[in-house]
């Protein structure tokens, strides 16, 4: 099967989601799609790279599940709405029942989340899937990462090192079965209508992908300023403590990437905007420390010590 037949059985038939503003959708040089007036555009690329994204051997399914959970929840940081996206895949070779599954789940996410695939690309090589994806927000109200002011709360979505937990399980590190950790890892679930909530209430935003810790770091390097956290605040799920102690789910929930939640920051103007969100909101929010003036970010533990070993992810 040649290139263009793989395109046409796996992505073009069966793939039929689309929206009004898709105006020309795949199969010419380019997509065209319209913008409507009042809203801009917000642009995210990530590319996922077997033995490094995701396990060597992983079905179609697990591969574009994360793929598009981790894009997906770039947009849910901005508070943008799903717009479209593209998807190049490179594949060593072809085999019908790992592309059928990869269609498959691709086909339920892009109807889940109303995101209509633009184009792509397919290649031959090692097994690697990018995507540019886009979301609209309205003018002048993208959630950045650097907007936190001094005396701003910090909140979290969600339980932190799940991800990490179910990695751990994946690559064999722990002779366990716990399915609400693989899940996690294996099919992150973005806050898309959290992100669009946050707008005019949030100060800054984030998503957890490299860790806790570090992605913390990276709105506190943006908005120039620094954090305190309190360490026994960080939400950890009672299936990660179960499996891995207290001590250990803790680090995880620290420095463990591929949550794919969301960290953020609220001006005290706002606090009773925000404590209304949350009890309306079906997904756990946890206040867990204060911006601070002072340039570094504390993590505290319950007797006053400060931990270590905040890194999170880094390619190079």
């Amino acid at each position: 099967m040649d290139e263009f037949e793989i395109i046409s059985r796996y992505f073009v038939e069966p793939i039929g989601y689309s929206r009004e503003h898709v105006l020309v959708g795949p199969g010419d040089d380019c997509a065209v799609a319209k913008v409507p007036d009042g809203f801009e555009l917000c642009v995210s690329t990530d590319t996922l790279i077997e033995d490094v994204h995701f396990p060597k051997d992983a079905a179609g399914d697990v591969v574009v599940s994360r793929a598009l959970g981790a894009n997906l929840s770039d947009l849910a940081a901005m508070g943008a709405e799903p717009y479209g996206f593209t998807l190049a895949l490179t594949l060593p070779s072809y085999s019908d029942s790992w592309l059928s599954s990869f269609s498959t789940r691709l086909n339920e996410l892009v109807k889940h989340y109303k995101l209509p695939l633009l184009g792509g690309n397919l290649a031959r090589g090692q097994l690697s899937v990018t995507i540019n994806i886009m979301g609209l927000v309205p003018h002048g109200q993208a959630l950045l990462r650097s907007g936190a002011g001094s005396g701003d709360d910090i909140y979290v979505t969600g339980h932190l090192g799940n991800a990490a937990g179910g990695l751990a399980i994946v690559k064999g590190e722990v002779d366990a079965d716990c399915t609400e950790l693989v899940e996690s890892y294996f099919s992150p679930v973005p806050r898309i209508l959290l992100g669009q909530q946050l707008r005019n209430v949030a100060s800054a935003v984030i998503d957890i992908s490299d860790g806790f810790a570090a992605d913390l770091g990276h709105l506190c390097k943006a908005s120039g300023c620094g954090a305190r956290v309190s360490l026994e605040s960080i939400p950890v799920s009672e299936a990660l403590k179960d499996l891995f102690g207290s001590e250990i789910a803790q680090s995880m929930a620290v420095k463990g990437g591929d949550d794919y939640e969301l960290c953020f920051t609220v001006p005290t103007r706002n606090a009773d905007v925000i404590a209304q969100l949350i009890r309306d909101q079906e997904v756990l929010v946890s206040h867990v420390g204060k911006i601070r003036p002072e340039l570094d970010v504390e993590i505290i533990d319950a007797k006053g010590v400060r931990i270590s070993g905040q890194s999170g992810y880094v390619h190079f």
